[in-house]
C-alpha cells in the first residue's frame, strides 16, 4: 500500500492483481477460430525468421487431437523463451523492428488458450534446447500463474522434426474443436481444409516470396501450401489500377479480376472467388507488413453489388500504423482513419468503374431482345438457315441432366426438327394474313418449369446475380410478356 498525497486530497493505492483462474478462462473467448489462431503462431515463425514452416493437426490414438507448429527459425534461449511465455511480454507502444508481426506480446498465448488448454513451447538456439508448459487446469487449481518448465522432452510429440534451431508449438488437450477426441474424419478433412485456404491466403506473399520478402516454404500435415493471390495477378485478363500513396506508410491498389469466361476452366474460376465466392469477398484487402489482415470488405463505405463484385482493392499499411488503425490482438479486425475513409469514397467511383465495366458490357449484350434466342439464324453459300439453339439456357437445362447416350439421342431430336421446320407453309400463312399466324400460349406449369430452367442455368453457369438475370428475362421472349408470373418464380417484388 502507497500513500499519494495531492494538492487537495490524500489517497491511497491498493495491489489488486486479478484472479488467474478466472482470468485465463477469460482470455480464451477473445474471439479466435481454428484457423485464425494457427495464423497467429505461424507470424511467430515469420517474426524469427524461418523458411520452413510444419503445422500438424491430427487426431493421436492416447492424447485426442493434437496440433503442432515447427519452424527452422531463429529459435530462443532459456530466459528469452521465459519472457515470450509471459502474458503480455511486449509493449504494444515500443518501436517495431521493419517486418514484426506482432504487438501486443499476447498472440502465442491467446491464439494457443482459445484452442487447448495445454500449451508447451520448446525452443532451439546455439546448441541449448528449452521447454515450457502452461497448463490451464494447473492454473485454475491452484489460482496461480505458475508456468512448468520441463526437464525431459523426449516424449514430446513431433520434436525429432525440430532442427538444430527453430521453435515447437504444440497445443494439447485441444478442446474448442467440436469436441475433438470425437472428431470424425471427415470434420477433421473439413477443419484442415479450410485452414490450409487460409494460410495460403493469409501469408500468400510470403510463400510467393514477392514484394522484396524472402520465400517460406509452409506444410500443413505433409501438403505444401499453394500461394493463393487474391488479386490473380498472373492472370493477363486481370486489370489493375496504378499504385497510390495515400499517406505517409499506406498505399493504394485497385483490381478487377477476369470474367468467368477468361479462365482456363470452372475450378480455377471458383478458386479465385475464395470461399463464399466473388460478391463476398469483394473490397478492401488489408495488409500491415505483408501480412492480409482483413479482406472482402467496404468498411461500411459502401454495399457489396453483383456489378461490382470482381472489384478488390489492395491496402498496405506499414506496422507503425497499428494504433491509428486499432489492429486488435487477434489481427483479424481494424478500422479506416477518418482521412482513409474520405480517401477512398472519393476513389470508389474510379475503383469501381471498370468491375462495372465488364458486367454492363455483359448485360447490355444479354438484355438485348435478340439475346438468348431459340431459333439460331445463319447464313452459308449465300443460304439463310434456322436451327434450334441447343445452347439455349432451358435446352442447355435439360441437355445437362440426361447420361451421354440420352444426351446424344437428344441432340439428334432438335437436328430432326430442325430440318423439318415447316418453312414453305409458314412463308405462305405469313404472305396471305400475316396477322393470323400466332403461337399457342405455354400452360402455367409449363412456362415457371422454363422460368426456373433458365434463371438457375444463368445463375449456376454464368454466376449471375438475381439483379442481372431479372434484367435479362424483362426483356426476351417469353418470359418478358407474362412477366408477372416469371417474377414470382424469382421470387422479386415487382
Amino acid at each position: 500500500m502507497t500513500l499519494i498525497e495531492g494538492s487537495a486530497t490524500v489517497s491511497r493505492e491498493l495491489e489488486l492483481n486479478p484472479e488467474p483462474g478466472i482470468l485465463v478462462e477469460s482470455l480464451r473467448d477473445i474471439g479466435y477460430s481454428f484457423q485464425s489462431a494457427l495464423a497467429d503462431i505461424v507470424d511467430n515463425s515469420l517474426a524469427a525468421r524461418a523458411t520452413k514452416i510444419e503445422l500438424f493437426a491430427l487426431p493421436m490414438q492416447k492424447s485426442g487431437f493434437m496440433v503442432g507448429i515447427i519452424d527452422n527459425g531463429a529459435g530462443l534461449r532459456r530466459n528469452d523463451l521465459l519472457q515470450a511465455m509471459r502474458l503480455g511480454s511486449s509493449n504494444p507502444r515500443d518501436t517495431r523492428v521493419q517486418g514484426d508481426l506482432g504487438r501486443f506480446g499476447l498472440g502465442l498465448k491467446t491464439a494457443s488458450f482459445s484452442q487447448c488448454r495445454r500449451l508447451t513451447v520448446l525452443s532451439r538456439k546455439d546448441g541449448q534446447t528449452s521447454a515450457f508448459c502452461w497448463d490451464l487446469d494447473e492454473v485454475v487449481k491452484n489460482n496461480q500463474w505458475n508456468i512448468i518448465e520441463l526437464t525431459d522432452i523426449s516424449s514430446l510429440q513431433w520434436l525429432e522434426k525440430l532442427g538444430e534451431s527453430g521453435t515447437l508449438v504444440l497445443w494439447e488437450k485441444v478442446d474448442r474443436i467440436a469436441g475433438s477426441r470425437k472428431l470424425q474424419s471427415g470434420n477433421i478433412e473439413r477443419l484442415v481444409s479450410e485452414a490450409q485456404t487460409h494460410l495460403s491466403l493469409t501469408f500468400h506473399r510470403f510463400i510467393e516470396g514477392s514484394h522484396g520478402l524472402r520465400k517460406v516454404s509452409i506444410w500443413f500435415n505433409g501438403y505444401q501450401l499453394q500461394p493463393l493471390d487474391p488479386f490473380n495477378t498472373d492472370n493477363p485478363a486481370t486489370q489493375a489500377g496504378a499504385l497510390e500513396k495515400i499517406m505517409q506508410n499506406v498505399t493504394l491498389q485497385s483490381f478487377t479480376l477476369p470474367h468467368a469466361s477468361r479462365y482456363e476452366d470452372a475450378a480455377e474460376y471458383v478458386k479465385y472467388g475464395l470461399p463464399g465466392g466473388y460478391q463476398q469477398n469483394q473490397g478492401v484487402y488489408l495488409y500491415r507488413a505483408n501480412r492480409l489482415i482483413i479482406h472482402g470488405t467496404w468498411f461500411g463505405i459502401t454495399k457489396k453489388l453483383p456489378q461490382t463484385q470482381l472489384c478488390r482493392v489492395c491496402l498496405d499499411i506499414g506496422i507503425e500504423e497499428d494504433e491509428s488503425w486499432k489492429i486488435d490482438v487477434k489481427k483479424t479486425s481494424a478500422q479506416l482513419p477518418d482521412d482513409v475513409r474520405e480517401r477512398i469514397k472519393k476513389l470508389m467511383v474510379t475503383i469501381g468503374s471498370p468491375s462495372r465495366r465488364v458486367y454492363r458490357r455483359r448485360t447490355a449484350a444479354l438484355t438485348s431482345p435478340d439475346a438468348y434466342p431459340i431459333w439460331r439464324r445463319y447464313e452459308k453459300d449465300g443460304k439463310v438457315f434456322y436451327e434450334i439453339a441447343s445452347e439455349h439456357p432451358v435446352i442447355g437445362e435439360f441437355r445437362s441432366s440426361l447420361d451421354s447416350e440420352k444426351r446424344r439421342c437428344f441432340d439428334s431430336l432438335l437436328s430432326f426438327i430442325g430440318t423439318t421446320f415447316p418453312l414453305e407453309a409458314l412463308t405462305y400463312d405469313l404472305s396471305n394474313d400475316a396477322d393470323k399466324v400466332t403461337m399457342e400460349d405455354m400452360s402455367h406449369e409449363d412456362f415457371v418449369d422454363a422460368a426456373r430452367a433458365f434463371s438457375e442455368r444463368l445463375m449456376r453457369k454464368e454466376n449471375m446475380g438475381t439483379d442481372d438475370v431479372v434484367a435479362i428475362m424483362k426483356v426476351i421472349p417469353p418470359f418478358k410478356s407474362r412477366w408477372s408470373e416469371a417474377a414470382l418464380v424469382l421470387g422479386v417484388d415487382e
